[in-house]
């Protein structure tokens, strides 16, 4: 009786452990498939609800890495939404299990998620702390390929941290070339990271790459910010890799910017457009609110005014929304970090805890301090620019800037040119340039040329489409007059731009801050409280 009651006992146990191994491999489907719906296809909620599933089956059998897996899967689910809190919450909640678990990729994830929504808050330090730790745990994992292609991740999450906090281009740019240097070492058909996977890293790094060589500090160099872009887009095309909906999406956001600086505004259109289909089927703000930038300034180079109005009201609509959402999702990190200090040292609590909250809080202040001096120091530059164009001087530096040439083919005598920059000079010291009918047209026919002649020499010597030089001009009268003329700061923002002849406020706002940096309110604000020149001003009066 003892014998077929222990052989009973024995087939209950194996029967049991199969249950057990295939409701794992049942929840490793789960998770598989929800993946699947997350990266590439439009129904994100469809891979939400089976990440669920899968968390909660997990929960009944007690598999832990089911539980850490599919938490981390869901982060990214958050990520993708901009719910940067959400995923530093769930972040410290599943560490001590995937701790447990001592699956290094799991964790290695966990920490760069969290690193990565630490950052986007504007917590810094915080963030690179957990990169650290990330790429401590990616370092570590056994299988070569898997450790190859988390640790290329990681490289490339961590540029943010030196982007934040304005460290060396040379940093930003080691970085991204450590990720592409990874990625290529990932063998392909290898079983632990699909070509998929390899190649989105590969398209990634190279459209980062191309971003960074656009706007570095040593000068733009844009032959390799083309190279590195048409790289990742031959990626995309490529119908032998599935890349996610997201990294598509940044990098039409990355072209759209490349054709927009490059003057070229159907392409930018096209590529933003591009940008907003795919954002309706996977939820992304922050691209969004690129692309709308970038189509405002599209219509705005192709004087489509109905456009342009369209996409600046949803452009500063979306940001408020942006900056709302950003202030308030600074409390739970907040919490949960004092929350793991308490855990960490009880006798002391208050003083870390206040501590730490100081710490955040400076944070955040630097954050947006840094952002008001960026701010500042175009306006203190535009300050220093009307200063100097009251010396005799700036005469001179005009002339020969107007002298400016490029590669470009030139069909105009330089007697007939010199002779028509002659009369654009007068044009643009006279109150002719706020007048709103001026157009190329009426331009040419007030200086008594042509309008080809005149468009060449507009190109060639002031470097300017003709839009961009009248907006340009329209600019600096009222900049000028807002900074001669104290009475004129109390006018609203919509009188000012009639004033100085354009159309509509959202249009005059939009070619001010193209121009000068800095809003007009901010720009009116700040001369208001600027000491210097309320004193230069009325010594003026005075003498």
């Amino acid at each position: 009786m003892k014998r077929i009651f222990s052989a009973l006992l024995l087939l209950c146990l194996f029967i049991t452990t199969l249950s057990a191994q295939s409701n794992k491999k049942d929840i490793d489907k789960l998770l598989q498939d929800g993946k699947h719906y997350l990266k590439f296809t439009s129904d994100t909620v469809k891979g939400f609800k089976l990440l669920s599933e899968a968390k909660e089956a997990s929960k009944r059998i007690g598999y832990k890495e089911g539980i850490v897996a599919s938490e981390v899967a869901l982060s990214f689910f958050h990520v993708g939404r901009g719910d940067y809190d959400k995923v530093i919450e769930i972040g410290y909640k599943i560490e001590p299990l995937a701790l447990e678990a001592e699956n290094y990729t799991l964790l290695s994830d966990l920490y760069r998620l969290r690193a990565f929504s630490h950052g986007r808050l504007g917590i810094s330090e915080k963030s690179y702390k957990e990169f650290q730790t990330s790429l401590k745990y990616a370092k570590k994992i056994p299988e070569k390929n898997l450790r190859h292609h988390r640790t290329a991740f990681v490289y490339e999450n961590m540029t943010l941290y030196f982007q934040r906090t304005n460290k060396s281009q040379d940093s930003i740019l080691y970085y991204y070339e450590k990720s592409l240097e990874e990625a290529k070492k990932i063998q392909d058909n290898n079983p632990d990271v699909t070509l998929d996977a390899k190649y989105d890293i590969i398209a990634n790094a190279n459209g980062s790459l191309g971003r960074l060589y656009m706007f570095y500090p040593d000068g733009p160099r844009m032959d390799l910010a083309e190279k590195y872009f048409l790289d990742a887009l031959e990626i995309h095309k490529n119908e032998k890799y599935k890349i996610p909906l997201q990294s598509k999406m940044l990098l039409l956001v990355y072209l759209s910017n490349f054709y927009n600086n490059n003057g070229d505004p159907d392409k930018t259109i096209e590529y933003a457009t591009n940008v907003l289909e795919l954002e309706r089927k996977v939820n992304s703000p922050y691209d969004r609110v690129d692309a709308y930038e970038l189509l405002s300034a599209a219509y705005l180079e192709k004087g489509d005014k109905t456009l342009l109005s369209k996409y600046t009201a949803l452009h500063e609509k979306l940001i408020d929304s942006i900056s709302e959402a950003e202030k308030t999702s600074i409390d739970a990190p907040v919490n949960q970090i004092v929350s793991q200090e308490k855990k960490k040292h009880t006798t002391t609590i208050a003083i870390i805890a206040g501590g730490i909250i100081v710490v955040i809080a400076l944070a955040v202040i630097l954050f947006w301090k840094r952002k008001n001096r960026i701010l500042h120091k175009n306006y203190e530059n535009l300050i220093e620019k009307l200063k100097a164009e009251k010396r005799p001087e700036a005469l001179i530096e005009e002339e020969n800037y107007s002298k400016t040439s490029s590669d470009k083919p030139f069909t105009i005598t330089e007697e007939t040119a010199d002779a028509l920059l002659l009369k654009l000079e007068k044009f643009e010291r006279s109150k002719n340039v706020i007048k709103k009918e001026v157009s190329l047209t009426w331009l040419a026919n007030h200086l008594n040329t042509n309008t080809r002649y005149l468009s060449e020499v507009i190109k060639k010597y002031k470097g300017k489409s003709f839009n961009n030089y009248i907006n340009g001009l329209r600019i600096n009268y009222i900049v000028e007059l807002l900074y001669e003329e104290p009475k004129h700061r109390e006018y609203k923002i919509s009188y000012l731009a009639e004033l100085c002849g354009f159309s509509s406020r959202e249009v005059f706002t939009t070619i001010f801050k193209k121009e000068t940096g800095i809003s007009p309110s901010y720009f009116i604000d700040h001369l208001k409280n600027d000491i210097n020149i309320i004193y230069e001003q009325e010594v003026d009066k005075v003498v």
